[in-house]
């Protein structure tokens, strides 16, 4: 008399991510490349106000207009990627969606930064 063992129930494949985690992805990419084109085509018209008042910049401004050709779309553009390709990656809901809060919290700060530095000669 040969013994069967009781069948296992089959797990459901792996989900690439579920619809809400998709919208989270693409809107938190949004606002990320939103804020990086603004601060792109803003850039230029601080630069050229700044050399026609002839005075010496603060550093953190100097820096933001030595490096904002390749430094935003290198920024802008890679947590972008990494939010994208993260949706691939990760499995769970709530880390997947924990992952693009962050990216957009960190982008935020960063252009807050940017935007203080541009203005800051005008406060002085």
């Amino acid at each position: 008399m040969a013994t069967t063992q009781p069948e296992l129930p089959k797990a459901d494949p792996p989900v690439r991510g579920s619809a809400f985690t998709w919208t989270a992805t693409i809107l938190a990419c949004a606002y990320i490349l939103w804020s990086g084109t603004m601060l792109y085509l803003s850039t230029p018209k601080f630069a050229d106000m700044f050399s026609s008042m002839g005075f010496e910049l603060p550093l953190p401004t100097r820096i933001v207009i030595a490096t904002y050709r390749f430094g935003y779309p290198l920024w802008f553009g890679g947590v972008t990627a990494l939010v994208i390709a993260k949706q691939f990656y990760m499995r769970q809901k709530w880390p997947n969606l924990s992952i693009s809060l962050v990216a957009v919290v960190m982008v935020d700060v960063i252009s807050r930064g940017i935007v203080w530095a541009l203005y800051r000669p005008l406060l002085m």
